[in-house]
């Protein structure tokens, strides 16, 4: 009891102090989701070790993984409140068809790998619609598909590690070699209009902890959150019973159910203008990710992860690489510039957090806003598109 009290009480502190020493050397480096996965994996490692010596401080494996469901239930709407979908109407045709190209690079390159590599490893179907989900929102909706198939958590920590691992290397090359390389086959980006007129989204990951305040309307905006995660838990459970209640099943129903509920109805309280608009929304959307994380790495099973790492490592490699090809021969043959090409696949690989910076190493602070908007649509439709493929994958 001890033990997984302890556990528990870490799994909500680590992520507050990662939140308040954001600007600590590691933290910065590797950001706040990296952090908490790096201070999970070192406490996993720990008991590890002190288990080689037949020594049993290893808590319950249900704290970390019930820690980790409930946080990532009550972050997706959270962050998904405050994304201003009715934006997108303001885009542009190239953005628009830029993003386009990037989901359907997405849908073809992973079903591709899917029938030739995929369906070789484990969790081969599942883990293809993840990268679906996680190539057109982020990792969100990595992490909503791989609970919507009831994957362990081990499963979905190193869909987690290998997407880091991959993802700190290609986004080194979108912010150094990517404009220079692609300027060469895409055409410029010259005078070309992004949005049709000006718009009020913002950033929706940025953490300003200097200005946040826990104020009562963002305490209601939290019991939103958690009473839509206990409804979506309801209609699971009610499914299952309907179902049969089959027993030692209630949870293949219940996950699922919650986590396709908050998307959905997450996205419908953002169209409430007074919703979208509570301040403070997206830091603590971004807490719940870091419990996610911190709960996921510091519950890793050591001792069955050798294989399991390496196959997903390999899978989410040949995608990336796949997507970014046929992305920029898309764009070529569509008449997409450059700059337009770049921010999208940021926004869809990477989720809005990323936008900015790229936006301004690429030198066109015009496709911030653009960026951000396609960035919360991905986070819209890529838990749909990613578990839908998902599950037609596993029909094979």
């Amino acid at each position: 009891m001890l033990l997984n009290i302890s556990m528990l009480f870490l799994i909500f502190l680590v992520p507050v102090l990662i939140i308040k020493y954001h600007n600590f050397i590691i933290t910065k480096w590797i950001g706040t989701i990296g952090s908490a996965y790096l201070f999970g994996i070192l406490l996993a490692i720990l008991i590890f070790i002190v288990g080689e010596f037949e020594i049993d401080i290893m808590p319950n494996p249900d704290t970390g993984q019930i820690s980790g469901i409930l946080a990532i239930s009550i972050a997706i709407p959270l962050l998904l409140f405050s994304a201003n979908l009715i934006e997108a109407k303001k885009l542009s045709k190239t953005v628009l068809k830029s993003f386009a190209s990037l989901v359907i690079s997405a849908v073809i390159v992973t079903s591709i790998t899917f029938f030739i590599y995929g369906k070789t490893i484990g969790f081969g179907a599942e883990l293809s619609g993840m990268a679906i989900g996680l190539y057109t929102g982020g990792t969100p909706n990595l992490n909503a598909i791989g609970n919507i198939f009831s994957l362990d958590l081990d499963t979905i920590a190193v869909a987690n590690l290998s997407d880091m691992i991959i993802g700190a290397i290609f986004y080194l090359f979108l912010l150094i070699l990517s404009k220079p390389l692609l300027s060469k086959i895409l055409k410029s980006s010259n005078e070309i209009s992004y949005i049709s007129e000006d718009s009020v989204i913002f950033n929706n990951e940025d953490l300003d902890n200097n200005k946040f305040i826990f104020s009562k309307e963002l305490g209601f905006r939290f019991l939103w959150a958690f009473g839509i995660t206990v409804v979506g838990a309801l209609l699971g459970i009610l499914i299952w019973i309907i179902l049969g209640a089959e027993e030692g099943r209630m949870n293949d129903f219940l996950v699922p159910v919650m986590m396709v509920t908050v998307t959905i109805l997450g996205i419908a309280f953002s169209f409430n203008e007074k919703i979208r608009k509570t301040k403070g929304m997206n830091t603590l959307g971004q807490y719940f990710i870091l419990v996610f994380s911190f709960a996921l790495a510091s519950s890793l099973d050591f001792t069955e992860l050798e294989d399991l790492f390496g196959d997903i490592l390999v899978l989410f490699g040949i995608i990336t690489l796949g997507v970014f090809v046929l992305h920029i021969i898309i764009s070529k043959f569509m008449d997409i510039d450059v700059d337009c090409t770049i921010v999208t696949l940021t926004a869809g690989v990477y989720g809005p957090a990323f936008v900015p910076a790229i936006s301004k190493q690429i030198k066109n602070d015009a496709l911030t806003v653009p960026g951000l908007i396609v960035g919360s649509i991905g986070y819209a439709i890529g838990t749909f598109l990613g578990s839908g493929l998902g599950f037609l994958f596993l029909l094979f």
